[in-house]
């Protein structure tokens, strides 16, 4: 669930750590602050995450917005049709774009 502080750039992510989670929907891990700096998103560790976690993560306009439709989607193929319809292209052409890009952002922690 995506919380919209007063800011337009700022959104604080909580996730449920699996309560009650449809299975096979993706979460946004808990603890996030994510900044939209013009052409790129951060990813910053807040509260307890901060001690957990010494990293700011740089996503590209298309990573970040794969990261924040993520809980959107029930797989990846979903994602990458948001994406093609947000970029006016054929999921196929960003099918393996996405993935890769899910699996990263799996890697580092920040989503489910």
């Amino acid at each position: 669930m995506a919380v919209i502080n007063n800011s337009k750039y700022i959104m604080l992510l909580r996730g449920n750590k699996g309560k009650g989670r449809e299975k096979g929907k993706m979460k946004k891990t808990e603890g996030y602050v994510v900044r939209r700096l013009e052409d790129e998103y951060l990813v910053l560790p807040s509260g307890r995450r901060t001690e957990e976690v010494n990293e700011v993560i740089s996503l590209s306009e298309t990573a970040g917005f794969i990261y924040m439709h993520a809980e959107r989607a029930e797989n990846v193929d979903e994602l990458a049709q948001l994406v093609a319809e947000e970029y006016e292209i054929e999921p196929a052409e960003v099918l393996e774009d996405v993935r890769n890009v899910v699996l990263t952002l799996q890697k580092k922690g920040i989503l489910l």
